[in-house]
C-alpha cells in the first residue's frame, strides 16, 4: 500500500492537519484537528492507502526562574 502521511501541529496560535507540505485549517482546539485529521485517514485507508496521523504538540514553557522555583531546587 501507498503511505500517507497526515500531521497535527500547532502553528501560528492554531491547529492545523498537514498532508504533503500542505496545511489545512484552522482549528480552534486540537481535538477538533485530530478528529479531522483521522476522519482524513479513514476515508485514505478506505481507499487503499497505508495511513498514518503524527500529532505534533508544541513543547511546553519552561519553569519560570523564581525565587519559589530557586529554593524548590535547593
Amino acid at each position: 500500500m501507498v503511505p500517507v502521511n497526515y500531521t497535527v501541529d500547532f502553528i501560528d496560535g492554531v491547529w492545523k492537519v498537514g498532508l504533503n507540505g500542505r496545511h489545512f485549517g484552522p482549528y480552534s482546539t486540537l481535538d477538533t484537528a485530530v478528529a479531522a485529521a483521522s476522519n482524513a485517514a479513514h476515508k485514505a485507508e478506505a481507499q487503499g492507502y497505508d495511513a498514518f496521523l503524527t500529532i505534533n504538540t508544541p513543547p511546553q514553557p519552561a519553569e519560570a526562574e523564581t525565587p519559589e522555583a530557586e529554593e524548590r531546587a535547593a
